[in-house]
């Protein structure tokens, strides 16, 4: 009996990594050094995933399972990053579903090289959370973007991110998955058994999905945050308009918590947590 041993096959991440150093190839925008570092995050999530789960005492199948969907989608929403500057000249609405568009087809791309056509009830239920994680990462992150688009803060943006990274994947899990059902479903009372299973796992489900989209981001934050060239993309395709920094910036707040009465609770938290102490004389 013979066997057939690929080494390809042992690295099912490598379909990821290609579409990746594709996007850095091909297109002109990225032709630059520093876009390279978008590989950082990515690698972080896979090496962070990879002690967890030693700490966790996780089965190897589990263990694989789960890694190989956080890499799917960490590398998906790299290559949202790697096209932002494309995003950005397009209609807010057109840039979202372009977006979504990609971080689909690059969880296609992972799903099928592992698991092929024929294995569609396998790994159904990650491709699931992976469409329903790109969509609460993109949702989430514009309306964090939207709340503080005028005076962009990093602290401030995080916030409001981690806010709605809780809310929205509550949401946005039922919809997927109802979306799958109603064209797979086999009749009418299938379809009403999914629709309660999925309203009682959503809440539990999603609250846990949005607490792991939260840590996946925070490397891409981090790298939006400490890199110029990243900061202007980022910046640039959520359409932000950086606040005035330090304590300039804290004075603004409170300057408008004192005059205006129509600062939003979040800003007050923020100018409390910014103002420095009054020292006694």
């Amino acid at each position: 009996m013979r066997f057939s041993w690929r080494w390809y096959d042992h690295v099912p991440n490598l379909a990821l990594w290609g579409l990746l150093v594709a996007l850095l190839v091909v297109a002109k925008f990225n032709h630059h050094v520093q876009a390279w570092l978008i590989l950082l995050p990515v690698l972080a999530v896979s090496l962070g995933w990879s002690l967890l789960s030693r700490l966790l005492f996780l089965t190897p199948d589990t263990a694989e399972s789960f890694g190989g969907f956080l890499v799917a989608l960490a590398a998906s929403w790299a290559a949202v990053w790697l096209l932002a500057p494309w995003l950005a000249r397009r209609h807010v609405v057109t840039a979202l579903m372009l977006a979504l568009a990609a971080m689909w087809g690059a969880g296609g791309v992972y799903y099928f090289r592992v698991y092929g056509l024929g294995a569609a009830d396998e790994f159904l239920p990650l491709a699931v959370f992976h469409a329903a994680g790109a969509l609460s990462l993109l949702a989430a992150t514009v309306l964090g973007a939207y709340f503080c688009r005028s005076e962009y803060q990093p602290r401030r943006f995080m916030a409001w991110l981690l806010l709605w990274m809780l809310l929205v994947p509550v949401l946005s899990i039922p919809v997927v998955t109802l979306g799958l059902a109603f064209f797979w479903a086999g009749g009418l009372m299938e379809f009403v058994g999914i629709l309660v299973m999925v309203i009682i796992g959503s809440l539990v489900g999603g609250g846990v999905l949005g607490v792991a989209l939260y840590l996946l981001n925070l490397p891409f934050l981090a790298l939006a945050i400490r890199n110029p060239f990243f900061a202007a993309r980022f910046q640039s395709v959520l359409r932000l308009t950086p606040a005035v920094s330090g304590a300039a910036n804290a004075g603004g707040i409170v300057e408008s918590i004192d005059t205006t009465g129509q600062t939003p609770p979040l800003d007050m938290f923020l100018a409390t947590m910014i103002e420095e102490p009054a020292h006694d004389s």
